[in-house]
């Protein structure tokens, strides 16, 4: 017997962070949590808020701060940077970003730009996956009609 073996095309487009090469899924699952982010990240920001309520910051002076709380505060907000980049190109890629790149307030200015090209990218591919599939169907229906041609 003949193994039968068969491609998956992975549907989406690479993204590149600095020198790391991201890949950003335009499947029908992954397009559909992606357009329900705000959603997911709202969540995700109460979580986060939550977390925050049990920070003390002083009243008085900024000085006066202590580390421990400035480093709670610093580990809040980049897990609120975290959040948004694992929910655009999967679970795990802010730690892979972080660990090459270790700075926070660049990563966070990056993330409209890349929400936004991300954004351009996905309606391109969406226009093109609508022409393509409309050949196909066009090809189809013309082999049909051939046949039913050649029949009579």
């Amino acid at each position: 017997m003949k193994e039968l073996r068969f491609e998956v095309k992975r549907t989406g487009f690479p993204v590149k962070i600095g020198d790391i090469e991201l890949f950003f899924d335009c499947s029908m699952e992954n397009l559909r949590r992606f357009f329900d982010a705000e959603e997911i990240a709202h969540k995700k920001l109460e979580e986060v808020q939550e977390k925050a309520k049990h920070i003390h910051f002083p009243d008085d002076e900024i000085d006066k701060t202590s580390k421990n709380t400035a480093d709670e505060a610093l580990d809040l907000h980049k897990e609120w940077i975290a959040i948004q980049y694992d929910i655009i190109f999967g679970e795990g890629t802010f730690k892979k970003i972080y660990k090459k790149y270790p700075d926070i307030a660049s990563l966070e200015v990056l993330l409209d730009p890349i929400g936004e090209g991300v954004a351009d990218n996905i309606y391109a591919y969406i226009d093109t996956f609508e022409k393509e599939r409309a050949k196909e169907v066009e090809n189809i229906r013309k082999q049909y009609l051939n046949k039913k041609i050649d029949k009579k």
